[in-house]
């Protein structure tokens, strides 16, 4: 345990307090967008507005999940395997363990971290009120939603180039974001481009926060598409972690 806690303490410091440009694109930059649409683009009854406070607020937590992961996860892992801190852990005592559970905390934190952010923007600026067991279960679907991002994001960390990585991360993210109704609603995509979208696991995770914000009924589809992702991307990061471990072990033996 007290390995496990001096690495929380190392990890939250470098990935999180002293990673200003981290914090901008994963929390402030989604933050941003939220006052900048719910400020400056309106149009609708009053009606029509509260209900969009909640439903931005709900995409841009989404959103700002999808940068942490793609952009943040996958950079770490890499530059910390390049930089030889993971062989260097692996050869400790106490294995890789702690720094991959510690490095999952601080990924389940800063998605916690964003639901903090811009509720209490939804809450402040637009007068959005949620019952508490609205928030509670907002928490925990993004808890949950993220996993099959996070592991993209992990996948992504596989790619041997900075420059594929940073290339791929935009290619994946900024579309994703538009087909699965991100940044402005999906009914107004091409009808190709929504059957898409919806299959996209930020969109099910987005639809799950709008009907449990709402309180619509929940559409159990969205939950059983989560975990579809979660089986596929899971499966993908074991294929390409073996095929790391077994890279190494070839240019060990060369």
């Amino acid at each position: 345990m007290k390995t496990f806690k001096t690495q929380l303490a190392f990890d939250g410091k470098r990935l999180i307090l002293r990673n200003f440009s981290y914090i901008f694109f994963s929390l402030l930059m989604p933050a941003g967008f939220y006052l900048l649409f719910t400020k400056v683009m309106v149009s609708g009854s009053s009606t029509q507005m509260k209900s969009f406070y909640v439903s931005y607020m709900d995409s841009m937590i989404v959103y700002s999940v999808l940068i942490s992961a793609l952009f943040g996860i996958a950079a770490i892992l890499k530059r910390d395997r390049d930089q030889g801190l993971v062989t260097f852990l692996s050869l400790s005592a106490h294995g890789t363990f702690p720094y991959y559970l510690s490095v999952a905390f601080w990924m389940l934190m800063m998605s916690l971290f964003s639901v903090a952010v811009m509720g209490s923007l939804a809450v402040g600026i637009n007068g959005v009120s949620l019952h508490f067991d609205q928030w509670l279960s907002l928490f925990g679907v993004v808890l949950i939603g993220q996993l099959p991002i996070m592991l993209i994001g992990i996948g992504l960390s596989y790619i041997r180039r900075y420059e594929t990585l940073s290339l791929a991360s935009n290619l994946i993210t900024f579309p994703m974001a538009i087909v699965s109704g991100l940044w402005w609603p999906i009914n107004m995509l091409p009808k190709w481009l929504q059957s898409i979208g919806e299959l996209m696991p930020t969109y099910f995770v987005n639809q799950l926060l709008n009907q449990l914000t709402s309180r619509a009924k929940v559409d159990l589809t969205n939950l059983l598409g989560i975990v579809a992702w979660f089986v596929v991307t899971g499966l993908l990061v074991i294929v390409l972690s073996k095929h790391e471990q077994r890279k190494g072990v070839a240019l060990g033996e060369a």
